[in-house]
């Protein structure tokens, strides 16, 4: 038994020390065409030209040609202009998707305005400090929709792996995300105590980042997607699935003593799929 603790404890030092080269390589194994991710400026793809994903964070993103999978603009506005197409979804945050009559969206359309979830309150109310927790959850949960967007788009069949493993093996998973948790304490030591450790302290900080983001975008995919089949809805994207799932977990972490319960057994349960997966490269 001992002996498997070991192995587990090195097998996950290992992968998670090394996931953002696995990752890069996952991405350039699958994509046909180069991504686009612009912050602060806009996205533009002019007619004729062909890009993986179009994702711009602080402006819009305009659309002439092709799109292979989907174009994201939070805090702008997507302009689909005549003749473009996009394989995926158009997605804004903060802005609106326009559409010409011409333009072809195979995936599903949608507009998160932010004003539908920032509250309004101000310095003089008698309610400033709740108003003031009500924004800062908001705005943890705008930002939790934004890198929920940027993880389907970039790693879909990752989080698809990762989301199956869960369903597949729940149980298993969430005792093997529990003792990796167990083991992030003594392995972080073990770093800080050791000559070579401490310059590989950042990437065993980018690497628990990594599986943590990725295990909990994973858990919210699952969720969404047993959710709308419960709702008997159909035949949605992965993005809209994922969505879904970040709304309800917000929603359940709003629950005394219950929500935050089901955020930890979700969380360990990503965490093991994540390392059962390799990252969700298996």
């Amino acid at each position: 038994m001992v002996k498997k603790i070991w192995s587990l404890l090195l097998v996950s030092s290992l992968v998670l020390a090394f996931s953002s080269a696995s990752f890069s390589v996952m991405k350039g194994l699958e994509k046909e065409s180069p991504d686009v991710v612009k912050v602060g400026e806009g996205v533009e793809v002019p007619a004729g030209q062909q890009v993986g994903s179009a994702v711009a964070v602080g402006g819009p993103v305009t659309v002439r040609g092709h799109v292979q999978k989907d174009a994201v603009a939070v805090g702008g506005s997507v302009h689909l202009k005549n003749k473009s197409f996009v394989g995926g979804n158009a997605v804004s945050v903060g802005g609106t998707v326009h559409k010409s009559s011409g333009a072809v969206v195979k995936g599903d359309i949608t507009e998160i305005p932010f004003s539908s979830v920032l509250p309004k309150c101000g310095p003089l109310s008698s309610q400033y400090l709740v108003g003031m927790l009500a924004l800062l959850d908001a705005l943890m949960f705008i930002w939790a929709v934004i890198l929920a967007m940027v993880f389907v788009a970039f790693f879909t069949s990752q989080m698809g792996r990762v989301s199956v493993e869960m369903e597949k093996s729940p149980v298993k998973t969430f005792f093997i995300g529990l003792l990796i948790a167990l083991l992030v304490i003594p392995i972080g030591l073990l770093l800080v105590f050791s000559i070579i450790g401490i310059a590989l302290i950042p990437l065993w900080i980018l690497a628990l980042a990594s599986a943590g983001l990725l295990g909990g975008f994973s858990v919210a995919h699952l969720i969404g997607k047993k959710l709308l089949y419960a709702l008997r809805i159909y035949g949605k994207s992965m993005m809209v699935e994922t969505l879904a799932g970040v709304i309800t977990l917000f929603l359940l972490g709003m629950v005394p003593i219950l929500g935050p319960l089901v955020k930890f057994v979700a969380c360990m349960c990503g965490l093991g799929a994540v390392y059962n997966t390799r990252f969700g490269t298996r």
